[in-house]
């Protein structure tokens, strides 16, 4: 009789044993699964951060060349206004 009750604690402690191990390998696995949305969540932040850099650059770039293409319009015009003038101071 008292074999059978060491035997029985014995697989009793056994079994808490085991029930303790998947206790922590779950809890480690919700750990890494948590890490994982973590990781995740900051690399696109990190992506919708530069892909605003990148429109804001670009949006930077189209005003410069709009500023560009202007002053170079308003050199034309003028140019062509001096040229007319001087056309007309010939004749």
């Amino acid at each position: 009789m008292k074999e059978e009750q060491e035997r029985l604690r014995r697989r009793q402690a056994e079994l808490e044993r085991m029930r303790r191990a998947a206790e922590e390998k779950k809890i480690q696995a919700q750990r890494e699964e948590e890490e994982l949305r973590r990781r995740q969540e900051k690399a696109e932040a990190e992506r919708r951060r530069l892909e605003q850099e990148r429109a804001e650059a670009e949006h930077r770039r189209l005003q410069q060349e709009e500023k560009a293409a202007t002053r170079i319009q308003a050199s034309y015009r003028g140019f062509k206004d001096r040229q007319a003038f001087k056309e007309r101071k010939r004749k």
